[in-house]
């Protein structure tokens, strides 16, 4: 028999804090015997046109800041995966960015919930946020955005803009803290992540059969703050992301967002076939007609890909898989409705080499590779390239129902800072 004591222990009885600092364990476990290399300069990819506007739903900059000593590297100190399972090393470049022509970009701040010494799970959300901004005074490749407008200025400029987003509504507690964290500059957050919150229901099981029996165990929705945070991010303009959450959590969220014009997100995914960590096809579809936009995720899946889907020479295990994820989803929903979601520098095994892609995907480096393959079998030049003109429309589309009232108000907070060791630093500034 299956011994079941200590996954419902931590279920129903562990705090969040315990639970996220085992699985950051298994992580570490897991990641041992991965080099961690800067890697030789490889071959430039062919330069893409100036007017090539492409977009990452979901990308860890700032990863480093999240995991401390767990995680090396960040963009622009030299430090790149050398290998597709060297998940605990920075994959994130930005001449490999430019090369690969994604400019415009979801900033991502995993925010690991009440897991340090004097910050609760809202403190280390608005506290992730200022080391965003940090990374951006001292990395002159990139540069911040906090609305769709400003992010045309800068991509006029020749920059790589990133939008920064929260992962993780664990430290909202209050509709207030809403407008706390946009007052720090998140301009998108993800209800829930691995699971249930306050807000909402996580999706089931999404770690797989290791250790499901961690995760939740029923398919909850939206909680009534859930209902109420949602509300106010429409309110504030806020891209609403329904990634990671529970089935009944996005057609609740729907249900809001659709009658106020507001397209959502899910800005990673895999494939509608396999059972866990991706976004089904109905739900897809709804997302999709709503205006809504959908990220590819490109981690390992350990879902064999349906022999329909795939084609002669197809490689499982390789970026075939990606690509398969993401001509599944074009077909089902719509090819405008489809982009890249990374998710590079988080936690997660990559493409092996083969396929596609012959180096994997190890970093931002082979996604030139990605976009060839996605050509080769179909996906017109014209989608790949205008995505982040997309998402541009998107934020503008959620930005104009927002209430002046309530942005007036959150402009005008302070960000508190709740930390015992950097009581001395100064908030953020309030952004415009």
């Amino acid at each position: 028999m299956r011994n079941t004591t200590i996954p419902l222990l931590l279920r129903h009885a562990a705090p969040m804090a315990v639970r996220e600092l085992w699985l950051c364990s298994l992580m570490l476990l897991g990641s041992l015997g991965c080099a961690v290399l800067r890697p030789p300069p490889e071959e430039t990819a062919p330069a893409v046109a100036p007017e090539v506007l492409r977009a990452d739903l979901h990308v860890h900059v700032t990863m480093r800041a999240a995991l401390g000593p767990l995680f090396q590297g960040e963009p622009g100190d030299g430090v790149l995966a050398g290998s597709h399972a060297a998940f605990l090393v920075n994959q994130v470049d930005a001449a490999a960015l430019r090369r690969a022509g994604v400019r415009l970009i979801l900033a991502t701040v995993w925010p690991p919930n009440a897991t340090r010494p004097g910050r609760s799970a809202l403190g280390e959300a608005l506290h992730q946020l200022t080391e965003l901004e940090a990374f951006a005074r001292r990395n002159p490749d990139f540069v911040l955005a906090h609305s769709a407008a400003e992010a045309r200025r800068k991509l006029a400029d020749g920059q790589l803009v990133l939008i920064p987003a929260v992962e993780g509504g664990e430290g909202i507690r209050r509709v207030e803290d809403v407008d706390l964290l946009y007052a720090a500059g998140a301009r998108s957050i993800t209800l829930v992540h691995f699971f249930d919150n306050p807000l909402a229901g996580a999706a089931d099981d999404q770690f797989g059969a290791l250790v499901g029996g961690l995760t939740n165990g029923r398919d909850g929705g939206l909680t009534p703050l859930g209902v109420d945070a949602v509300r106010r991010m429409i309110q504030l303009g806020i891209l609403i992301d329904v990634a990671h959450a529970s089935d009944r959590t996005i057609e609740e969220v729907l249900a809001l967002a659709g009658p106020a014009g507001v397209p959502l997100l899910y800005s990673h995914t895999g494939a509608g076939w396999a059972g866990t960590r991706c976004l089904s096809t109905p739900l897809a579809q709804r997302i999709g007609a709503g205006g809504g936009l959908i990220g590819i995720g490109l981690f390992r899946s350990f879902q064999q890909v349906p022999l329909e889907e795939r084609w002669e020479g197809y490689q499982q295990g390789t970026c075939d898989d990606d690509v398969a994820h993401w001509l599944h989803y074009a077909r089902q929903v719509g090819p405008e409705a489809v982009m890249l979601g990374s998710d590079f520098s988080s936690v997660i095994l990559r493409a092996r080499p083969g396929g596609a892609c012959a180096q994997g995907l190890r970093h931002t480096g082979d996604l030139p590779a990605l976009f060839a393959a996605l050509e080769a079998h179909g996906l017109a030049r014209d989608h790949l390239d205008s995505s982040g003109e997309r998402l541009l429309r998107v934020l503008e589309a959620v930005e104009r129902r927002a209430d002046p009232s309530v942005l007036q108000s959150a402009r005008r907070l302070s960000v508190p800072r709740d930390d015992l060791f950097l009581d001395w630093a100064q908030p953020p500034p309030r952004h415009q």
